[in-house]
């Protein structure tokens, strides 16, 4: 949580902003229907009397001397709608492939190490470029047909042709089954986060056979600790235990992933006992969870950075000084407070939290007005010359977007807001036309420093000379400076040396200025009580295997 020496008088200054601003909210939106539910990444922190979760749970909670629930219903916030590992990077869908797949490594959650799954061991060559896997033993899909390094061969092959998975696998040269339990990747170049990025739910390892017989339905199955039962979609996923798993069975039979769009329905199916574990439940529900002697409130810190992407080819936005403008704009302590009950952590960097290189010394484009007057006159424009729609989805986002419009005002910046349908947002924002200014956006994906910089900023460069950005920049940020600098970092393999040079390119983005960050929070779960097994991950992409309730 932020501290201030003059927070009283920050939370008075904002709740008077906030109440002007609401008043005349109708008169300066720009479209779009309201959305009634709440974001599935809608932030919250701990408070007194709050369960916390100090570390993830795990399956070692599980006690084989208590008889648990055949059937765990978990409410979500938003729908699964591609069961295709490598067609789609939801927080949902997520869900769905730790219960339905594996890969070849994953990520320890207590202490963010790459560590063995589906490959018991691996050794990398002198130069880090050849990685050579030994797959475990008994590994089979839940057809009960061997997984071998022909499948691992295939899925990474397949990879180079998916929109969501082709940049983990892009500097694989060639993937090759040596036997049926080994595997070589070859790589041009080494690649620090290379491991990491293998073990996201998108590079889950798919049947070769099963995907060629039937393309549509046969990524759908893989080698996990369940198969899928049904799907219906705008409804519920149902997925059921398979015992042949070759590390034993879960605890749970079934488990069903169960949509409910609104907050305030989802927490009514807990309290009545519809689901058992509800996701995301409303910021302003939290208190009802505790004082519930039936269920418990989970909390988890997140990567979740809320930030303000500024797409740089536009006008206005294409001058680097009316970006500082904006950016000094930015109330981030109002906004931590008025749009998340002043339960979240202003973030200055262009890393996430916690991920490796993290500047903490660097450069704070802090509330400042006059500095924006400043960084205004420097750009050559006059008050009142310039206006920028922001597209905002969800109701804390709209909040921000309201105390961001009315310190624009004061400098001579016409701020619009537009509200949309995440769907509509999202599909806005990647359409080829890049038709928008600013936005409030989130980027969850915590797969190493090097995704998070080459996602947000980076750009590729084509055949003819240009540069086309990278499929998640936003900003629309074309650097060639900046791509050969996290191509530098990306191969430095001492530790001490990549640091900086990750402290130096966050140094150059905050010259740059492509976006704003400006918080990180935390993540609410509300649970029955006694329910046990869940990991609760930072990204919201939470993993099931285990979770059990007891009867």
């Amino acid at each position: 949580m932020v501290v201030s020496g003059h927070w009283e008088e920050r939370m008075k200054k904002t709740l008077i902003v906030l109440l002007a601003l609401m008043v005349c909210a109708s008169f300066v939106f720009a479209g779009g229907e309201k959305e009634a539910a709440t974001s599935a990444t809608t932030p919250a922190a701990e408070s007194a009397g709050t369960s916390t979760a100090a570390g993830n749970v795990k399956s070692g909670d599980v006690q084989k001397d208590v008889k648990y629930k055949d059937t765990v219903t978990i409410g979500i916030a938003n729908d699964v709608n591609n069961l295709d590992p490598q067609g789609s990077n939801t927080d949902a869908n997520m869900m769905v492939f730790y219960l339905t797949h594996e890969r070849l490594v994953n990520i320890d959650p207590d202490t963010n190490k790459v560590i063995p799954a589906l490959a018991k061991s691996w050794t990398v060559s002198a130069d880090g470029c050849v990685y050579d896997f030994t797959l475990c033993d008994g590994v089979t899909f839940t057809n009960g047909t061997p997984l071998t390094a022909e499948d691992v061969k295939y899925t990474y092959d397949k990879a180079k042709t998916s929109s969501f998975a082709s940049q983990k696998v892009a500097d694989v040269i060639s993937t090759e089954a040596i036997d049926d339990t080994h595997v070589r990747v070859t790589l041009a170049k080494a690649n620090q986060d290379w491991l990491t990025l293998m073990a996201h739910g998108g590079m889950s390892i798919m049947s070769k056979a099963a995907c060629e017989a039937d393309p549509v339905n046969g990524p759908r199955m893989g080698s996990g600790m369940f198969s899928l039962e049904e799907w219906v979609p705008g409804s519920h996923c149902s997925f059921v235990r398979y015992d042949g798993y070759r590390d034993g069975a879960a605890p749970t039979r079934k488990i069903i992933l169960k949509l409910y769009k609104e907050a305030s329905t989802r927490l009514i199916a807990l309290q009545t006992g519809e689901i058992d574990v509800c996701i995301d439940p409303s910021t302003t529900d939290l208190s009802r969870i505790k004082a519930d002697g039936n269920l418990e409130l989970i909390q988890t810190p997140n990567v979740v950075m809320l930030y303000m992407p500024m797409q740089m080819e536009k006008p206005g936005l294409d001058n680097v000084h009316v970006r500082k403008a904006l950016a000094y704009c930015m109330d981030k302590e109002s906004i931590v407070f008025a749009a998340f009950d002043g339960l979240a952590t202003v973030h200055n960097n262009y890393i996430n939290r916690g991920q490796f290189g993290l500047n903490e010394n660097i450069h704070v484009y802090e509330y400042n007005l006059d500095k924006a007057k400043e960084e205004l006159a420097l750009s050559g424009y006059k008050p009142g010359d310039l206006t920028f729609h922001i597209m905002v989805d969800k109701e804390y986002k709209k909040t921000a977007a309201l105390i961001f419009q009315d310190a624009c005002k004061k400098i001579g910046i016409n701020i619009i807001l537009e509200e949309m349908e995440t769907a509509a947002l999202k599909g806005k924002l990647n359409d080829a036309a890049l038709d928008y200014e600013l936005c409030l956006y989130q980027f969850t994906d915590d797969l190493g420093t090097d995704y998070t910089l080459r996602n947000q900023c980076g750009s590729t460069l084509q055949a003819d000379g240009t540069l086309k950005k990278n499929g998640s920049n936003r900003p629309n940020m074309k650097d060639q400076k900046f791509n050969e600098m996290i191509d530098a970092a990306l191969v430095e393999t001492d530790s001490a040396k990549r640091e900086q040079m990750y402290h130096d390119i966050e140094d150059y983005l905050d010259e740059v200025c492509p976006l704003v960050p400006i918080c990180t929070s935390y993540i609410n779960i509300g649970v029955k009580k006694g329910l046990v097994g869940a990991i609760w991950k930072p990204d919201a992409k939470h993993d099931f295997r285990f979770i059990a309730l007891p009867e």
